[in-house]
């Protein structure tokens, strides 16, 4: 019913032909190696033919690192781009110059490289195209600089172990990947970083969010200090977490740094490390006198990081992505456990200072002192912090001299309770703490969210999915319509404010949730040339009491493009 009454619809909000995309095997950038640069390999399935424009990368060539890389930044460089059928697994050292190889030589690309964090770009002219849908298996061959500061080999960041997960987005997916540090030579290893612009055929169907649900209010909360000569703005200041339950009410503390007592951790080795001493590394999990409540979860047990930060939980991985720093993003903070993030950075006690385990005799507070510890390769940049739990859940950080100059670095101070968890956008913690009324954090909501399980493509059933679904919700309604409001309108005036309505509403379906903790509509989508570019729109609102007085909550929009 709802496909015939879109024919005399007159908006234009996704009618058009799909517009770049880009698609990453990571959100967030993330790295813990770097690697000598030969080839970038992986799989990748295409689901209507595309054209790719540019990539994105971490090249690591600015004269640092251990040992240091020569300085490269500004040079430009080659960047040759292969395909082979299926898949690149068993032909990884056929050399496209070897008789007989299955390589293919798709295109030749220019990369500037840049100052990690900062991305380098490879600009493809004219554009990569790969006209058949398909599997492929892709080699990316850098060639040495020829020219520039320093010409020779490049070097990139990448992630170890490799996840070997798939990623993927409505028309690619990648798999496989690794680095070869030698072209040809090897199957490679561990996880590049890579973002793709490309541009779908014009007549591919797609599906698009509108806007965001209701209510999205994490309870994790942090501020991200890029490098800097100057010393951050927290230094030589306190902070009070008082424990609300669902969230904290942060207010400036006394800032006072009680000196430790006990024998420093270091002085035994770690109990886990990424590099076989105190330089990220993990004490042994520690049993709290007392149960820790914080917002979203409690424990007994902490764990700390000699990076500046104490995980709520038992750690015990010795993976640089649990033991080792932010390194220029946010991917530790947010997917590795819960933790208090005091200054979290690429801090190295096997150098210098020490960090300190108290227990006041009354058992009711601990105290985790990072004392003078010298930031990793910086003699001069000198961190000492304390971190004090108490037994009502509240918590003081007090901060002495603290320094974050290493280049591509940055230091991040807050709170998460970690595995991948949402996060919304970093906030000055100095300008919050020290308002009139201190800073609240959330309350640990998250809206429902809307997607399909595949794109709307003629002839094709799929599923209209809602996830997110606060526990207990059985039953939601689905609004379908043709036509995307101009924004959002907020629904304040019946009885849910801070929830917004995304699209007209012409029919509406009522589902029942499934026994996978989702909601799922069924979208049958004839095979009718008249159907090519139309468009629809949906919206979920879940029947959700507790939150509002008209007891719903929404998701997202979804406009979605029929298609090929």
């Amino acid at each position: 019913a709802i496909l015939g009454t879109t024919l005399s619809g007159v908006a234009q909000n996704c009618t058009a032909a799909p517009s770049a995309q880009t698609f990453s095997n990571r959100v967030e950038f993330a790295s813990n190696y770097y690697y000598a640069l030969g080839n970038y390999l992986f799989d990748l399935t295409t689901q209507t033919p595309i054209t790719i424009s540019s990539m994105k990368t971490w090249n690591y060539d600015q004269g640092i690192g251990n040992p240091p890389v020569p300085n490269q930044v500004g040079a430009t460089g080659m960047v040759k781009v292969y395909t082979c059928p299926t898949t690149r697994v068993g032909n990884e050292t056929n050399a496209p110059t070897n008789p007989g190889s299955p390589w293919t030589l798709l295109g030749t690309g220019t990369v500037v490289v840049a100052l990690q964090p900062a991305e380098s770009v490879i600009t493809f002219a004219p554009p990569l195209s790969l006209p058949v849908p398909g599997s492929y298996g892709v080699a990316m061959e850098w060639v040495p600089t020829t020219s520039g500061p320093n010409p020779g080999p490049l070097h990139c960041l990448g992630v170890s172990p490799n996840p070997g997960t798939p990623y993927t987005d409505q028309f690619l997916t990648m798999s496989n990947d690794g680095i070869q540090q030698t072209s040809w030579a090897g199957t490679g290893q561990d996880s590049p970083n890579l973002r793709i612009t490309y541009l779908p055929a014009a007549n591919s169907a797609i599906y698009t969010q509108l806007g965001e649900g209701c209510y999205f209010d994490p309870h994790a909360f942090y501020e991200s200090f890029p490098e800097s000569p100057a010393m951050p703005d927290i230094a030589n200041t306190g902070q009070l977490w008082l424990n609300l339950g669902p969230n904290y009410l942060i207010v400036p503390g006394a800032g006072v740094i009680v000196p430790p007592t006990s024998t420093s951790l270091t002085v035994n080795p770690p109990a886990a490390s990424s590099s076989g001493n105190w330089d990220d590394a993990l004490s042994a999990p520690i049993m709290l006198p007392f149960t820790f409540n914080y917002p979203g979860g409690s424990t007994n047990m902490i764990t700390i990081s000699s990076n500046g930060s104490v995980y709520l939980a038992a750690v015990s991985s010795s993976t640089y992505q649990t033991c080792g720093a932010s390194y220029g993003g946010i991917v530790p903070f947010r997917d590795e456990p819960a933790r208090i993030a005091a200054y979290y950075h690429d801090l190295d006690p096997s150098v210098s200072g020490g960090i300190y385990y108290d227990v006041d005799p009354s058992m009711s507070i601990v105290r985790i002192t990072f004392d003078h510890i010298q930031e990793w390769g910086v003699a001069a940049a000198v961190n000492t912090m304390q971190v004090t739990l108490d037994a009502s859940g509240q918590v003081e950080i007090a901060y002495g001299g603290l320094s974050n100059q290493s280049a591509g670095n940055n230091a991040i101070a807050g709170f998460t309770n970690g595995y991948g968890a949402r996060l919304a956008a970093p906030v000055d913690l100095s300008a919050r703490i020290n308002a009139p009324m201190g800073f609240t954090t959330g309350d640990g909501r998250f809206p429902p969210v809307l997607k399909m399980d595949a794109r709307p493509v003629l002839g094709t059933s799929p599923n209209i999915v809602t996830t997110n679904v606060t526990p207990g919700t059985l039953i939601q309604a689905l609004a379908a319509g043709d036509v995307a409001l101009p924004g959002p309108l907020d629904l304040g005036f019946i009885g849910m404010p801070g929830c917004n309505l995304h699209i007209n509403v012409q029919i509406l379906f009522t589902n029942i949730i499934n026994g996978s903790g989702q909601f799922v509509q069924p979208f049958v989508i004839p095979n009718t040339a008249m159907l090519q570019g139309q468009q629809l729109v949906f919206q979920a609102a879940p029947l959700t009491p507790g939150y509002n007085s008209l007891g719903l909550l929404t998701s997202n929009g979804l406009c979605t493009r029929l298609g090929q």
